[in-house]
C-alpha cells in the first residue's frame, strides 16, 4: 500500500470500527522500551518517571515542575510515538517556561509496521488506564485540576477515555488534529481549543464545522485552522507554540502557585 494512503488510514482511528480480532490487542512493550532507551538519555528538560496501571502495566512518563507552578498539563502524543517527540515535546518544554508543571505519558504502541487505524483504535481502553494513571499522578502532586493537550491519534485517545470517564479533574482540552467530531464535548463543564492544520487530512479539516458547531456550546471554547499547517499540523509547530500557551494562559491567569505546596 502506498505511504500516503497508509498515513490517511491511521489518522482515521477515531472513527473506525474495531474488528473482534484485534479487542485483546495490548501495546508493544518492547518497542516503548526501544523509544525510552532513545529518549532518556537525551531528555534536558524534566525527570522521568515510572507509571503503572491497575491491572500492573508500567511505563514511562515525562515529569518536570517548574520552580512556581500555575496548573498542571497532561501532554499525550500522536500514534506510534513518544512523550517527547515533535511538537509534544516542543510543548512539554514550551509550557514548563510558561509555568505549567507537565507530564508527558507514553501512550501505547503497535509494532511499527503496524499503522492501521482499527489496530490503534483497539488500543483505546489501554491508553485510557494509562490516562487515568497521569491524573492520579498529578492528584498526588496536589493538582487537582489538570488540563491535556494531545495530538492526532492521543486527541482520539483523549476523547475516548473522557466519555467514559467523565472525570471532574479535568480543566481544559487542547485537541491538535482531532479526527472527526468529537459530539460528546457538546456542553462540556471545561473549555476546548480544536487546531488543526488547514491542510490537514481530510477527515480533520473536513470536519471542522461539525465540531465548530459542537464549539459554540461550551463555554470558552475556540477552534484555530493554522494556515501553514499540514498533515497533523506539520509546518505550523510555531503558530501550536504560540496558541496552545496563550489558550491556558486565559484559564489559570498569570498568578502563580508556592512550589512549597507541591511535592
Amino acid at each position: 500500500m502506498h505511504r500516503s494512503r497508509r498515513r490517511i488510514l491511521l489518522a482515521a482511528g477515531a472513527i473506525c470500527v474495531i474488528p473482534r480480532a484485534l479487542a485483546q490487542t495490548r501495546s508493544d512493550l518492547a518497542r516503548e522500551k526501544r523509544w525510552a532507551d532513545q529518549v532518556l538519555p537525551s531528555l534536558v528538560v524534566g525527570d522521568a518517571v515510572t507509571l503503572q496501571t491497575k491491572d500492573g502495566v508500567r511505563f514511562l512518563a515525562l515529569w518536570a515542575l517548574p520552580e512556581r507552578a500555575r496548573g498542571a498539563v497532561m501532554l499525550l502524543h500522536g500514534p506510534g510515538l513518544h512523550p517527547n517527540h515533535g511538537i509534544t515535546g516542543e510543548l512539554r518544554v514550551a509550557l514548563v517556561d510558561r509555568g505549567f508543571a507537565t507530564l508527558s505519558l507514553q501512550l501505547p504502541v503497535l509494532p511499527a509496521e503496524v499503522d492501521d487505524a482499527a489496530a490503534y483504535q483497539a488500543l483505546y481502553p489501554e491508553a485510557g488506564e494509562r490516562i487515568a494513571s497521569g491524573i492520579a499522578f498529578l492528584r498526588e502532586k496536589g493538582f487537582a485540576r489538570v488540563a491535556v493537550v494531545s495530538h492526532a491519534m492521543g486527541s482520539g485517545m483523549f476523547y475516548a477515555w473522557w466519555r467514559a470517564s467523565r472525570d471532574p479533574a479535568i480543566a481544559a482540552w487542547a485537541a491538535l488534529s482531532f479526527y472527526g467530531v468529537f459530539d460528546e464535548i457538546a456542553r462540556a463543564p471545561f473549555p476546548v481549543l480544536d487546531i488543526y492544520g488547514a491542510n490537514d487530512y481530510r477527515g480533520i479539516r473536513g470536519k471542522a464545522e461539525d465540531r465548530a458547531e459542537v464549539l459554540a456550546t461550551v463555554r470558552g471554547a475556540k477552534q484555530l485552522a493554522v494556515p501553514e499547517g499540514g498533515y497533523f499540523l506539520a509546518g505550523g509547530e510555531a503558530t501550536v507554540l504560540k496558541e496552545v500557551p496563550a489558550f491556558l494562559d486565559s484559564i489559570w491567569g498569570q498568578t502563580p502557585v508556592d512550589k512549597s505546596r507541591r511535592q
